[in-house]
């Protein structure tokens, strides 16, 4: 079973490095074009910054990773930027370090210990959210079946997305793959087989928390 981690929502901190103003973003929970729209929106939040530097990866196997200087000297922006949020282990997150220019060089090694520091500082300050890989199972049942049901998804690992009781009990719930057959048995065995349960084909990560 594989897991991953994401930052959870957006997260900012700000540093001052020899006169100049290092803030840092962050954002997971990105697609590439959800990144991309968040790496344009804070060069608008802030157009007159002397660079908006950025790195991203976008996916959720960390395969579509991007990363820009934005003027700064090739590779003392982008790529600390993102060294960092790999070193982490972190996928489907962006990070934009925002520099204001102080008027006193840092040099290239300054620099990316400026940004990677940066990165580094808004993602501790980050919650950070690990999801395993799930499957969705199905549920439908008679009234009169669905609380040993209701307790034993309580006391499981899973992620429940709300039942209808409107005919009957109906619902999902995300389970880790590695747990699909057993929690199927066990629901079969809580309702002595009368439960309907379906298992559709596909996988998603989720945060079972």
């Amino acid at each position: 079973m594989k897991t991953i981690k994401v930052v959870s929502g957006e997260y900012q901190i700000e540093n001052e490095i020899k006169r100049s103003r290092f803030i840092a973003t962050a954002k997971g929970e990105v697609s590439q074009d959800e990144a991309e729209a968040f790496v344009k929106s804070i060069k608008k939040k802030y157009p007159d910054a002397t660079h908006n530097c950025y790195a991203y990866v976008a996916d959720e196997l960390g395969n579509i990773a991007r990363f820009s200087d934005d003027g700064e000297p090739g590779g003392t922006a982008g790529q600390p930027i993102l060294d960092v949020i790999k070193k982490q282990g972190l996928v489907k997150t962006a990070v934009v370090v925002t520099r204001y220019f102080g008027g006193i060089k840092l040099g290239a090694g300054g620099l990316v210990g400026a940004y990677s520091g940066a990165a580094a500082d808004v993602l501790k300050a980050a919650k950070i959210l690990e999801k395993k890989e799930c499957q969705r199972v199905q549920i439908s049942c008679d009234y009169a079946l669905f609380p040993p049901v209701e307790k034993y998804l309580y006391k499981a690992e899973c992620k429940p997305l709300g039942f209808d009781y409107n005919d009957g009990v109906k619902g999902e719930i995300f389970v880790p793959i590695d747990d699909v057959k057993k929690v199927v048995d066990d629901l079969k065995e809580l309702t002595s087989g009368r439960a309907e349960l379906n298992v559709p084909d596909g996988v998603s990560f989720e945060a079972l928390e």
